[in-house]
């Protein structure tokens, strides 16, 4: 697998944060009909990718890795499944504001934990900023950014921006930056469009069916 085939399926990154973007890689609605766009250890590189986590050349180096070690990419993969749960549900109940359940918290913080050990303060032109070292090999390096993007989220005042679709039928994440903060779809060309459609058809219907006969 070449890393220009992982880039064939662009992913939707509309959530404002690494963390939400990475737990709308499942489409649909949760508890519904859903929609998986993590079908194979490539996908996951191809989202990494797209987010800018990885560069082409980690890329291409994790697919040779993954060829030669499928046992642990499929493990990777379901870990990273399993983390994108956590990360929704912790999201959501927070979007509704709720506690997040203790255990997707434990989730959560074990690979924090692991994201932050090889974190280091260096000096840049104005000030200083974190840097983190990882094995460029590890199958599950995009695992830290994305935990650190979520505890980020979860520790900033953009925390009480975070809203779940109000599709019948969308489980998406996003921060509401909007000036009113009344942003209520995750696209406006996607849930929002289809909800302005059944708006404009219901419409009709009861236009029709009040019409004098």
């Amino acid at each position: 697998m070449s890393t220009s085939e992982t880039t064939m399926r662009p992913f939707a990154f509309i959530g404002g944060q690494m963390c939400l973007d990475f737990a709308n890689t499942l489409g649909g609605l949760r508890g519904g009909v859903t929609r998986e766009y993590l079908c194979g250890y490539n996908d996951l590189v191809a989202w990494s990718q797209q987010a800018g986590s990885i560069t082409e050349d980690h890329a291409t180096d994790l697919l040779h890795k993954a060829e030669s070690h499928p046992a642990e990419a499929i493990a990777v993969l379901e870990g990273a499944r399993m983390l994108r749960e956590a990360i929704y549900r912790i999201f959501a109940a927070v979007a509704t504001d709720m506690q997040p359940m203790e255990t997707d918290l434990t989730i959560l913080n074990a690979e924090l934990g692991k994201a932050i050990a090889g974190g280091c303060i260096i000096p840049v032109a104005d000030g200083f900023r974190w840097e983190w070292s990882s094995d460029s090999r590890a199958l599950d390096q995009m695992f830290g950014p994305i935990v650190r993007s979520a505890a980020e989220l979860l520790t900033s005042s953009e925390r009480s921006l975070v809203r779940e679709c109000a599709s019948a039928t969308c489980s998406w994440l996003f921060v509401d930056r909007t000036k009113n903060h009344r942003r209520r779809w995750c696209t406006t060309t996607g849930c929002g469009n289809v909800a302005k459609v059944r708006r404009y058809r219901q419409q009709l219907r009861w236009n029709e069916a009040t019409q004098p006969s």
